[in-house]
């Protein structure tokens, strides 16, 4: 179930007040007994707005630890100064880039996303918009040698291949021919 609100920190206030047992006290608000125990052991005597001052700042001390301490920090930014990525310099400590350009975007290193190498250069991708079955690995026909296309030599072999159904199989038939 979820975190005790602070309206239930009132009533269990009240109810404390009011001398109800833990057992009373979780059966009014739906709670178990460990759950309104765990409450009330948060300030001696029992009130609802220390008590939720507590709560507030556990939860935000709770999750995981950053690893950016002063050292790091001063090191980041001096590698960021001698315009390095932050990939590179992720790469180099042992950090995640995600973690730099968080800590970036946070502030928590003073240097502005403006200023990294690249900044907003999109790499582009060289596609080649031929289809990929058309497109070939050696030389054409076309560019055959005329001593070739006589056929009076043994050993002038004419090479290619037939590709299977496509998604159902990768296999490929490799067909050499002599063309004497």
């Amino acid at each position: 179930m979820s975190s005790i609100t602070y309206s239930e920190r009132i009533k269990i206030k009240t109810f404390c007040e009011l001398g109800l047992s833990n057992i009373q006290m979780s059966d009014r608000l739906k709670r178990s007994p460990a759950t309104i125990s765990y409450e009330l052991a948060r300030c001696e005597p029992y009130q609802a707005e220390v008590a939720q001052t507590d709560a507030e700042y556990k939860r935000s001390r709770c999750g995981r630890k950053t690893k950016l301490n002063d050292k790091l920090r001063q090191i980041i930014l001096n590698h960021l100064r001698l315009s390095w990525s932050p990939e590179m310099i992720a790469h180099e400590f042992k950090l995640a880039p995600k973690s730099i350009y968080n800590w970036l975007n946070q502030g928590k290193i003073e240097f502005s996303l403006n200023d990294l190498p690249e900044h907003g250069v999109r790499q582009r991708r060289n596609l080649d918009h031929r289809s990929k079955y058309n497109q070939s690995l050696g030389r054409s026909i076309e560019q055959r040698p005329i001593v070739v296309n006589r056929r009076n030599r043994i050993g002038d072999f004419e090479l290619d291949t037939i590709v299977g159904p496509r998604g159902h199989s990768k296999a490929v038939l490799l067909t050499l021919i002599d063309r004497k």
